[in-house]
């Protein structure tokens, strides 16, 4: 193998590795309001996402509101977690969300941050919700199995974000994601339609297609490969 041919695979290898870095939903960027309505769409970073409420509702429906988690101060229900400082989604019980990329392209999920969010002077059960996040194609068709993360209680009177990560999913590409909430109760029946669920996301990562990031090194492959039979000629 040529020096250049070297160099051009060492470049589309490169390439691919920076094209393949994740991106982040982290919900700082993009809201001319922290208010979000049901059938809303915002734009942010790479993403675009769009809230919407469980049953019978109205386009003007509060769903959810993007916190400032240094000061919490639009915290719906004043139980809202307390070691994030940068904003994240809070969603009401009824709400929930899609997303997916703006140039459309598919992709894989790879980790988000979660919390439950309580109303202030409630006793908890030990798994206090749930999310359920459920991937689907460009026709709309859901896209191989869900996940469920349950989500604890209090620790130490307050609820805190953790990481998670979504592996189960990480084998499937998805057009768009949605995301539903759930509240628990003691007997460990998690349910949309009774409870409380309001729940708190941040942090969702994505990986790119992986058919795509192989095509583009390749191309770069074969641009070095032509170079060098040209360079040859």
């Amino acid at each position: 193998m040529s020096n250049l041919f070297k160099k051009a695979a060492g470049a589309a290898v490169l390439a691919a590795s920076s094209v393949a870095q994740a991106g982040v939903i982290d919900f700082e960027t993009g809201f001319t309001s922290p208010i979000l309505t049901a059938g809303g769409i915002v734009e942010t970073g790479d993403f675009w996402i769009e809230t919407y409420a469980y049953g019978n509702t109205q386009t003007d429906d509060l769903v959810g509101v993007i916190v400032d988690g240094s000061d919490n101060g639009l915290c719906i229900s004043g139980g809202c977690p307390v070691n994030n400082p940068t904003n994240y989604y809070a969603g009401l019980n009824d709400g929930y969300l899609y997303f997916g990329l703006n140039n459309g392209n598919n992709f894989r999920l790879g980790s988000l941050q979660a919390s439950y969010i309580g109303a202030d002077g409630t006793t908890f059960p030990s798994t206090a919700g749930a999310l359920l996040i459920q991937g689907f194609n460009a026709a709309g068709q859901a896209v191989g199995v869900s996940q469920t993360i349950f989500l604890p209680g209090p620790t130490g009177g307050a609820f805190n974000f953790a990481n998670y990560d979504l592996s189960p999913l990480s084998g499937y590409e998805f057009n768009f994601v949605r995301i539903y909430g759930y509240g628990c109760d003691f007997s460990g029946n998690c349910s949309r339609t009774s409870g409380i669920g309001n729940i708190a996301l941040d942090n969702i990562t994505t990986i790119p297609e992986p058919t795509s990031m192989a095509l583009f090194g390749l191309g770069l492959i074969g641009l070095g490969a032509l170079s060098r039979r040209r360079r040859s000629a």
